[in-house]
């Protein structure tokens, strides 16, 4: 997922913020009403006035509550706690910058790992997340071990440098210098791929693919 500062900053500060404070307006507005009904004379609890309100205004908002769960859907329709949208028009982390992989990409021989030189175009499911910068040799790395990276620089957004194991590689397509991999979105930072190999030499970065890929 790339960056986006209304997504990312602005929508993650503002509404709990928002929140927070209508929350405590209602808290307030409720304290404030219990308080002006009391009344200081009448000893017998069940006559206090303030605790009646209280009482009521809960059993309003929990049947109010039920209601709107209970409330049947028509066939086809989700109900209103249902929708992947309860208030608004589009999901709070909703990817809103996101470009199709356009299908003619797909066009051509397939290649191998080996064809993958520096301006190479990453794909992703959701669209391009990086263009490849050249190819490193390979490592181990948590007790696993790759053949070689793919050092690439993120797009839309995405981080500066990425290092992508040549086994992510689900499609290449030398006619159009398009490459696809195997995951969803831009997760590269999820997969810790925005941090450089242990084995990683920057004088190794190579503008042409290794002979041993």
């Amino acid at each position: 997922m790339s960056f986006s500062p209304g997504r990312d900053v602005i929508r993650p500060i503002v509404v709990p913020v928002l929140g927070f404070a209508l929350a405590a307006l209602f808290i307030i507005t409720i304290g404030e009403t219990l308080l002006r009904l009391y009344d200081h004379s009448i000893a017998e609890e069940f006559r206090r006035r303030e605790l009646w309100f209280g009482i009521l205004m809960a059993v309003a908002i929990l049947g109010a509550a039920a209601a709107l769960v209970l409330k049947p859907s028509k066939p086809g329709k989700p109900g209103m706690l249902d929708r992947e949208v309860v208030i608004g028009k589009q999901p709070m982390f909703a990817e809103n910058d996101v470009t199709p992989v356009p299908s003619d990409l797909r066009t051509g021989d397939r290649g191998t790992v080996a064809d993958i030189t520096e301006g190479y175009r990453l794909f992703a499911r959701s669209g391009e997340i990086a263009r490849v910068i050249g190819q490193i040799p390979g490592g181990s790395e948590g007790g696993r071990t790759f053949k070689g990276y793919l050092y690439a620089e993120g797009v839309r957004g995405g981080t500066n440098e990425l290092w992508i194991p040549v086994e992510a590689v689900l499609d290449v397509f030398p006619e159009t210098r398009s490459a696809f991999l195997a995951i969803m979105g831009d997760e590269a930072e999820a997969f810790g791929w925005n941090k450089p190999p242990q084995s990683f030499n920057r004088a190794m970065i190579l503008n042409e693919p290794p002979k041993t890929l």
